[in-house]
């Protein structure tokens, strides 16, 4: 089977930044459409600006987790795509978990509009990430 990348790349510490960016723009950008989109039908429990800061702190996060993998061992490449991957089925239960309880104090229980946006918004999130870390920030061959 062949992937788009090579799980031994090595990583280029100085793309990780712009690679971040890329993947924070186009989740954002794509979050933001995923989160209109469901306005149209059904009501939405979380507002723009949750769905937008959201995106942010994920893919940062997301990079800042790359470049210690990066810096700190052998098989960057490998650990992060098995970290990313489990870390968005982990999110998978929240959305779902929402419905049920409040996901912070005040919050109001998600409708099934909100949590079919969210975990669409979740996976959207997650590829960008993947596909801009893991493109951008190797080593090209």
């Amino acid at each position: 089977m062949s992937f788009w990348f090579n799980p031994d790349d090595r990583v280029v510490l100085r793309r990780i930044p712009l690679a971040t960016l890329v993947a924070t723009i186009g989740s954002t950008l794509c979050n933001v459409g995923v989160h209109h989109t469901a306005q149209r039908y059904g009501r939405m429990t979380i507002g723009l600006q949750e769905t937008v800061l959201a995106s942010v702190i994920g893919a940062v996060l997301a990079g800042a987790v790359y470049w210690l993998l990066a810096r700190f061992t052998a098989h960057a490449v490998r650990w992060f795509t098995v970290i990313a991957t489990l870390v968005i089925g982990v999110y998978g239960v929240g959305p779902v978990a929402a419905a049920y309880a409040p996901y912070m104090e005040g919050a109001e229980l998600f409708t099934l509009t909100t949590v079919v946006a969210t975990e669409i918004m979740h996976i959207v999130s997650g590829t960008w990430v993947l596909w801009a870390l893991l493109r951008l920030a190797r080593e090209a061959r």
